[in-house]
């Protein structure tokens, strides 16, 4: 009976310390009010490197742990032309040249899926199982013990508790993981855009942590014109 309560404890503590990975809504401003900002012809682009500090507001979590860096990026068209802009065709360049790409959705995924964060989350799902299940048993002893059979209604209970709190706390599955991850980097992540004339838009690129970019690297096509013009903006 102890040992039970102490795993139950447990996993009471892994469950509350499992990091919750979301995409929060937070504040954005005119892409000039950036640092590393870009302006022509009415076309503003800016890219701003969230801090640890600004990962864990907007997403829950620091990623960088994950190899994985956030850049935010926020387009104002107040030309007279459509843009297309690709995050495949932006690199965060360092101070020698060397270009980085930006991860494709299932990159960063897969890279936040591998490190500790996805490793605490897929602990605490499966705390949740545990936790399911337990609650589940003392439900079914009470049911059961006015019945008259305490332990078939603990172990119905158990089944049953377990089940929902599978379902609940995603089983601790690796695919369940990924997938909670990827639908909320889905939700900000910018792909591939066409920005019209009068829109804002915003959303994130993810780059390699750890490499001390100077600069973003940039292809623009004017959709009107189909002309490709690239862009350098410094972060520094």
């Amino acid at each position: 009976m102890r040992r039970a309560t102490s795993l139950l404890l447990i996993c009471l503590l892994a469950a509350g310390c499992a990091p919750q990975f979301q995409s929060n809504i937070t504040p954005i401003r005119a892409p000039t009010s950036y640092p590393a900002s870009y302006d022509e012809a009415g076309f503003q682009i800016a890219f701003d490197i969230l801090s640890p500090a600004a990962q864990k507001e907007h997403f829950g979590v620091d990623m960088t742990d994950g190899d994985v860096l956030p850049v935010r990026i926020v387009i104002r068209n107040d030309s007279q032309h459509e843009y297309y802009v690709q995050a495949e065709q932006i690199f965060g360049r360092t101070a020698n040249g060397d270009l980085y790409p930006a991860y494709r959705l299932d990159q960063s995924v897969a890279r936040v899926r591998q490190s500790e964060i996805g490793e605490a989350m897929a602990r605490g799902a499966f705390a949740g199982l545990v936790i399911g299940a337990a609650a589940g048993a003392a439900a079914g002893a009470v049911i059961g013990g006015a019945a008259g059979d305490a332990g078939q209604g603990a172990a119905l209970g158990a089944a049953v508790g377990g089940t929902s709190g599978g379902i609940s706390g995603a089983a601790g599955g690796a695919d369940s993981i990924s997938h909670a991850i990827k639908k909320e980097l889905r939700k900000v992540d910018w792909g591939s855009r066409v920005v019209y004339p009068g829109h804002t838009l915003h959303g994130f690129l993810f780059l390699k942590s750890g490499v001390p970019y100077e600069s973003i690297e940039a292809l623009l096509y004017n959709v009107n014109k189909r002309e490709n013009k690239r862009i350098l903006v410094g972060l520094r």
